[in-house]
């Protein structure tokens, strides 16, 4: 069966998140906690950095983070190209195993209020981040896909039998590196038209610019979107999800799980919380751990070892 691949540090899984970096996503996107304002960009790089520490935090044992992952953040608009957007130590790499991603946050304080008897008590709290909030230039969103194909391309190659890689590309605008939508749509079929043993890889698209059609998380159809040409286009570019994504989204959203046969992994118009679920979902699936198989690997190499 397609997408049943577990993982295990044999048969690792890689994420790709793609990031919109355009001068729109200097754009209010609502206020925090403490009733601040906070733009686009800044409530993407919050999500993705939370989003990578919980993958960290699930992939550590008693002797320290294994490697189930590589991972990698293309961001697109600081420049008028698509490339790698790494902080600090991990600067210029492209996938990372998820150890080294760990050894390498950049450990900031930010502060935090939280209501205590009825009254807001403001703390200083750590946070590590590997991004940074950034809203600069244009938005070559094809390059990124493209740039997304050339790593995955030779990382299949070397694994074959894994559970196939996931790529979520967070934007607030239309792509201005293309023609015409038919081109961006190629790409991402080239994208999503290779595969591991296991199956396709998979493109969640999530839109966050805000507007007056009514948010659509996890459409079954086109016919569930608003009659917008970019709404359609994002729902052609991104996959049908597997049937652990479906029983997810089901639970989550309270939905019936048999009268429900297909979901496409995008969000139109999401909020900061429709953006932090498919960030959530996109990710969970995979993360169902061999474990009798690297329980058994361990005992073959303790045995070894002896």
């Amino acid at each position: 069966m397609a997408y049943s691949q577990e993982i295990s540090r044999d048969q690792r899984g890689a994420f790709i998140f793609l990031v919109d970096q355009s001068k729109s996503m200097n754009t209010t996107f609502g206020v925090d906690d403490s009733g601040q304002t906070i733009s686009r960009a800044q409530v993407v790089a919050e999500a993705l950095n939370r989003t990578l520490d919980e993958l960290i935090n699930r992939c550590m044992r008693d002797e320290g983070v294994r490697d189930y992952f590589d991972i990698g953040v293309i961001g697109y608009g600081r420049t008028n190209r698509a490339e790698f957007c790494w902080l600090g130590n991990l600067a210029g790499r492209t996938l990372v195993p998820i150890s080294e991603v760990a050894e390498n946050a950049e450990t900031i304080e930010e502060e935090t209020t939280t209501m205590v008897r009825g009254q807001p008590v403001v703390e200083r709290v750590a946070v590590s981040r590997w991004v940074a909030p950034v809203a600069v230039e244009s938005t070559p969103m094809n390059g990124a896909l493209r740039l997304a194909q050339s790593i995955l391309e030779p990382w299949i190659s070397a694994n074959p039998g894994s559970f196939p890689p996931a790529v979520i590309n967070i934007t607030d605008g239309m792509a201005n590196d293309v023609d015409s939508d038919e081109e961006l749509l190629a790409t991402a079929r080239r994208l999503t038209g290779l595969k591991t043993n296991d199956g396709h890889v998979l493109l969640m698209n999530c839109h966050i610019s805000g507007g007056d059609d009514a948010p659509v998380v996890f459409p079954s159809s086109a016919g569930q979107l608003p009659d917008d040409t970019y709404a359609r286009l994002l729902f052609e570019m991104s996959s049908e999800l597997s049937g652990r994504h479906r029983a997810i989204i089901c639970e989550l959203f309270e939905r019936d799980l048999k009268t429900t046969p297909t979901l496409r992994g995008m969000a139109f118009n999401a909020d900061a919380v429709a953006l932090v679920k498919l960030l959530d979902i996109g990710t969970r699936p995979a993360i169902v751990f061999n474990q009798a198989a690297e329980a058994s690997s361990h005992a073959r190499t303790t045995e070894f070892e002896q």
